[in-house]
């Protein structure tokens, strides 16, 4: 997505909203500092500034505008990035049963924690991966969104003219990146249907998705300036379910999705031409001021070339534990996260006090172990313990 154009086009918008009835606009926003130490393997110092505005604009009964624009200052293991994109800018219509939302927008599909299996839509932001909630991770992506509601169920259709593509740090492992994106054409749009119901107590998801492996696989090559690692994003085509029962206090989630890849044409690609089959499970458990999430997430090449025998099953297992104290205000989290294939795994411990209404300070701790290749061991060097500030209006 152009940085650029999305920041000239919100600010365009901005200033047509102030030459409204101010009565109309409703205004909020966030801004974040941040500051962190490297431990354990971490690669120097992080630093992080945000500042996040937006608006809603109710035009109508029928008709609203949203948009919010995110400019930021990232200091992430030696590599400084100054960006401004679009986080929303969209224009809703609703009549009846019905609602149409044209724009720059995020699905957040799925049930998992931390890991996505179904919610595979959008692109994330790598450079900053694991320190913000997914939401925050996400980027936008231009799309138009229509959904109905069938009684007590709902039917989704989304278009997205554009290739996803995660935003990749410009070095990994000492070499350049550099990443070719095929070109947006309805050929290479994404469609997705998801139909949503209840039956017997579970809220429940069906889903196919004719999308993209937004994380490139990278490749080394040989050009002018010596070795970078290129890649391409690859075409997936998926169905999935994703679905939840309240058990009392506590709720079990349920989730899955078989996908088949294919080569987008531009490199060959192990990853080409394989099925896979995720499955997940989880339970929330909530009691007094505690609260606990335990998530197990699997993951099996049932078809294709595969890097490895040990690469054809996966498994995820993850611990969520928070607590809350005075009234609320403070509150504190540990998570652990661990793969069994390479034994990789991130740990964090956070602890977070409410100022006031607006302010919340935090501090928070991550540690990534694992050889360099795999999942969470690729990240050594993002361990670190940070202190930052968000204010909200």
């Amino acid at each position: 997505m152009n940085c650029m154009a999305g920041f000239v086009g919100s600010w365009l918008l901005w200033a047509a909203c102030l030459a409204a009835n101010a009565a109309d606009v409703q205004w909020q926003g966030k801004a974040t500092a941040l500051g962190g130490v490297p431990v354990a393997d971490g690669d120097g110092n992080s630093f992080r500034m945000t500042l996040q505005p937006g608006l809603k604009w109710q035009l109508s009964n029928a008709l609203s505008l949203k948009a919010e624009v995110r400019l930021r200052a990232l200091l992430q293991q030696h590599e400084r990035r100054n960006d401004a994109e679009m986080r929303e800018l969209t224009v809703a219509w609703r009549s009846g049963d019905a609602t149409l939302t044209l724009g720059a927008q995020q699905l957040n599909w799925g049930r998992m924690d931390i890991l996505r299996v179904t919610d595979i839509v959008n692109p994330v932001d790598q450079h900053d991966l694991f320190y913000e909630e997914m939401p925050e991770a996400k980027l936008a992506l231009w799309m138009a969104n229509a959904e109905w509601q069938l009684g007590s169920g709902s039917l989704q259709l989304v278009l997205a003219p554009h290739v996803p593509v995660d935003r990749l740090p410009r070095r990994f492992e000492g070499f350049p990146v550099r990443v070719r994106e095929p070109a947006d054409s309805p050929r290479n749009a994404t469609y997705a249907v998801r139909y949503g119901f209840e039956a017997a107590g579970w809220n429940a998801d069906v889903l196919a998705i004719r999308g993209w492996q937004s994380l490139p696989s990278l490749h080394p090559v040989l050009g002018p300036q010596g070795v970078a690692l290129q890649g391409v994003p690859t075409r997936q085509d998926s169905v999935g379910f994703s679905a939840d029962k309240p058990l009392g206090t506590t709720v079990l989630r349920l989730e899955g999705l078989y996908a088949r890849t294919s080569n987008a044409g531009e490199l060959l690609s192990n990853d080409a031409h394989r099925r896979t089959l995720s499955l997940g499970a989880g339970l929330d458990v909530r009691s007094g001021p505690w609260f606990v999430a335990g998530q197990l997430i699997g993951a099996r090449v049932v078809d294709g070339a595969s890097g490895g025998d040990d690469e054809r099953d996966q498994l995820f297992a993850s611990l969520i534990v928070q607590r809350k104290w005075l009234q609320d205000r403070l509150s504190g989290r540990a998570l652990h996260i661990r793969e069994t294939a390479h034994g990789s795994s991130w740990s964090s411990l956070q602890l977070s006090y409410e100022l006031s209404p607006h302010q919340i300070l935090l501090l928070q701790g991550d540690w990534f172990q694992g050889p360099s290749g795999a999942t969470f061991g690729a990240f050594s060097g993002r361990s670190r313990i940070a202190a930052s500030m968000r204010w909200q209006y």
